[in-house]
């Protein structure tokens, strides 16, 4: 519980590395999640190096820009000049779908809680970055990360050494309905 009650959405990391052996040992807790009959089907992607995201980043911004709703909440950030989509991360952590069935999407949603509670066990920062999704799914940009052509980027993660952890967010009463 306090693991729960105590990881953040980190967007700040210094930049240190993240070495090899500890993302495989934070890929070797995801993989621990539950999934639907047992397929885990879950492909990790992984680019690590923060000069090589900060020009992803860009790219993937100039993507968002042109893609994303006006309306969209988060239009604003995708038009300021100093948003940088991957926060300046040591490492991203793309976990895919490898098939196409109904629950691997969600199963995979599963392996990157474990992935990020792993990471802040060990004292690591991790963001979620949906606003990177779409971009990811694009078969140049798969080709360009080596992400097979058949797999579905489903829970793109950065990762890296946190500046800080951020204070809590509040949270809202649970909607509950009960049927007795």
């Amino acid at each position: 519980m306090e693991a729960l009650r105590t990881r953040r959405a980190v967007r700040e990391f210094t930049p240190d590395p993240v070495d090899e052996s500890t993302i495989e040992e934070l890929i070797g807790a995801a993989i621990l999640a539950p999934s639907a009959v047992n397929l885990q089907p879950w492909g990790f992607g992984v680019v690590r190096g923060s000069e090589r995201l900060h020009a992803l980043s860009a790219e993937a911004k100039r993507y968002v820009r042109a893609h994303l709703p006006a309306s969209s909440p988060l239009a604003g950030h995708a038009a300021d000049p100093a948003f940088e989509i991957f926060h300046g991360a040591a490492a991203l952590v793309v976990i895919c779908a490898v098939n196409g069935e109904s629950q691997s999407s969600e199963d995979c949603c599963l392996a990157g809680e474990n992935f990020m509670l792993a990471a802040h066990a060990r004292g690591l920062g991790t963001c979620w970055i949906g606003l990177s999704r779409a971009w990811l799914n694009e078969p140049a940009i798969k080709a360009e990360l080596g992400i097979p052509a058949e797999w579905r980027p489903v829970a793109p993660i950065v990762l890296g050494h946190r500046r800080a952890l951020p204070s809590p967010t509040l949270r809202e009463k649970a909607k509950i309905v009960w049927n007795r």
